[in-house]
């Protein structure tokens, strides 16, 4: 009977230590799918901002091409879009955190922190 009550904590321990370890091992894979999930949305965000620019560019040359046709004076042209990617980099400026940080920011908390609100979620279901 003495063996038999010293190999129950054993067991106990054994279990705890197994938890522990499935535990450690599931934050460490959540960790790397969130960092994963990021990365990928920045990639995307680079690659959707270059497209962009190549987008901003083809209007430039056809605004550029329109003025041309009707001012026909090369140089007026030139300032006038000039003048208005001053106005647009001013924009951007002014209204930069509604436009740019606020939405970076909380898509990166989303990303971090959407699985463990679904963990949490699959937690209560089992109980």
């Amino acid at each position: 009977m003495a063996r038999k009550e010293k190999e129950e904590p054993a067991g106990l321990v054994d279990i705890i230590k197994q938890y522990v370890d499935l535990k450690a091992e599931y934050y460490r894979l959540s960790f790397v799918e969130k960092v994963s999930v990021l990365v990928g949305k920045v990639v995307l965000l680079i690659f959707t901002a270059l497209l962009g620019l190549a987008l901003l560019m083809l209007l430039i040359m056809l605004v550029y091409n329109l003025l041309m046709a009707w001012i026909g004076i090369g140089w007026v042209v030139s300032f006038i879009e000039i003048g208005f990617i001053l106005l647009l980099m001013a924009v951007v400026w002014v209204f930069r955190k509604p436009l740019i940080i606020d939405p970076v920011a909380g898509s990166v908390i989303r990303s971090l922190m959407e699985q463990d609100d679904k963990g949490k979620e699959d937690d209560d279901e089992e109980a």
